[in-house]
């Protein structure tokens, strides 16, 4: 199993062996805000820097930054329903008050709307001048580690903390908070072939962008020295999480009275998104396991309209958690019932409480009657993908995102599971058992279904929206089978 939810910066670089050698000052001071909008500008770090080479890879980070001085620069990306293409507009906060919208066209995005599609070039040089390594450079403004630009701007940033990686958001918010900025090159995981040495690398903003944000030329492009070195001993992959949102729980508060009908105001709405990241994984004979071939899948639960809050109460050091629903009003708990339970999963990779009624997984055949059931009966709640930022009540930025803590340990006495409006939650089933075992299965046209709350046991204030259904189209020969997944009204066409 594979959660999406927040993604670890892979730099290849050992923590004992970056070297960086700093120069200049701090970056200037947000300036006023122009009429039209933010000031957009590339801002350096430090204007040279040394990196390590492991392999013959290179992660190339120069450290520069898109800053937003003024105002912010904010994005909203949003469609009616899923018959309608992706529209991104921006938002131009006034400095008297007020917003200007500003529609961009929809080319600037993909069909998995994670970022702004070729908004800079990075280009590497040796000390002849000739390019030895370029790329281009997506950018997604709600990375997990943005950054202020200067002393005087705001403490905080109001923005999602990470980009879509589902195709199926109906609604996104995009942003650099006033003063703050975001390293493009930071969420790029693929190396470069590059030898030891002396370089010059190179950031520019594409003129698609220029003109949609009036960059000046200056404000447009950056250049920072490199010095290629080798990597230490014992280095490698090490994940940056230094900046990974932390887990702060809301608490609930003692006392909660118990509620047997709670108020439709207070009720979230579950509702799974048709399957993504579907593929076909051949598993090899073991003493234990003949072969097989698995339909793995990825599947999201979104909520909204309210917050979905389960908490496990244990007792009598029982292996067990009475789980509870519990509903909010206005930034407080009004009232629970109860809602199924919890059990440990002390499997690898897990380790932590699952809510054993949160969702079901069903491949259908073509006439829609059962043929393969997952195992998967347990989930641990947690906001991993942005799904709909923009209805009523939705949630910018979580607490925490991922599992970030609030899974709970095997001591643990209490766990709450919280999934905020406008989110969901991702699981990938890569595990036999968890995917399908399509061994046996003939080819033909099947469904893959995937139902929310599947005994009713959690509140909502919409059932009719439960499930959902993928079709796939399997083929081909034992040990060799394909998946051909049509899409979905145009959005996602898989194999």
């Amino acid at each position: 199993m594979r959660r999406t939810g927040w993604r670890p910066r892979w730099a290849a670089v050992a923590a004992a062996g970056l070297a960086v050698a700093a120069a200049g000052g701090p970056v200037a001071a947000a300036g006023a805000a122009p009429a039209t909008g933010p000031r957009v500008k590339l801002v350096v770090a430090q204007k040279s820097i040394t990196v390590s080479r492991y392999g013959n890879q290179v992660f190339v980070d120069p450290g520069i930054w898109v800053a937003s001085l003024g105002s912010a620069l904010e994005l909203d990306v949003q469609r009616p329903d899923y018959t309608a293409p992706l529209a991104i507009t921006q938002v131009v906060h006034l400095a008297g008050g007020g917003t200007q919208r500003i529609p961009w066209p929809a080319s600037v995005i993909g069909k998995v709307p994670s970022g702004l599609k070729d908004f800079a070039a990075l280009t590497v040089r040796n000390p002849a001048g000739k390019v030895v390594g370029s790329r281009r450079l997506e950018f997604c403004p709600d990375t997990y580690d943005p950054e202020r630009a200067s002393p005087s701007s705001p403490a905080t940033s109001p923005y999602p903390q990470e980009c879509v990686g589902d195709p199926f958001p109906k609604s996104l918010v995009w942003g650099v908070a006033r003063g703050w900025a975001v390293d493009p090159a930071e969420q790029v995981y693929q190396g470069m072939r590059l030898g030891l040495g002396h370089y010059t690398v190179t950031e520019t903003i594409t003129p698609a962008y220029t003109r949609l944000l009036s960059i000046s030329p200056a404000d447009a492009t950056a250049t920072v020295k490199m010095t290629v070195v080798k990597g230490s001993a014992g280095g490698g992959l090490v994940a940056r999480a230094g900046h990974r949102p932390q887990s702060r729980p809301l608490r609930s508060a003692p006392a909660v009275r118990a509620m047997a009908n709670p108020p439709a105001s207070a009720l979230p709405d579950l509702v799974p998104l048709p399957s993504w990241g579907i593929s076909i994984a051949h598993v090899r004979k073991t003493k234990k396991h003949p072969a097989s071939d698995q339909l793995d899948f990825g599947a999201t639960v979104s909520v909204g309209h309210a917050p979905l809050d389960v908490e496990g109460f244990r007792s009598n050091g029982s292996p067990i958690m009475k789980a509870y629903q519990y509903f909010w009003q206005n930034g407080h708990i009004i009232g629970r019932v109860r809602a199924g339970t919890m059990g440990f999963d002390s499997k690898k990779g897990h380790n932590h409480w699952h809510f054993e009624q949160f969702a079901q997984y069903q491949l259908l055949n073509s006439g829609q009657h059962l043929a393969v059931r997952s195992h998967k009966v347990g989930f641990c709640i947690a906001p991993t993908d942005p799904v709909d930022l923009l209805q009523p009540g939705a949630v910018w930025q979580p607490s925490f995102l991922g599992l970030g803590g609030q899974c709970g340990s095997t001591t643990a006495l209490w766990v709450q599971e919280l999934m905020p409006v406008g989110w969901g939650d991702t699981y990938f089933q890569t595990v036999a058992g968890q995917s399908f075992d399509i061994t046996k299965v003939p080819d033909g046209t099947y469904y893959i279904e995937v139902i929310a709350n599947p005994l009713k046991v959690l509140h909502e204030s919409d059932t009719s929206n439960d499930v959902s259904l993928r079709q796939v189209i399997l083929g081909g020969k034992p040990g060799h089978r394909t998946v051909r997944v049509p899409a979905v009204n145009g959005i996602d066409p898989e194999g």
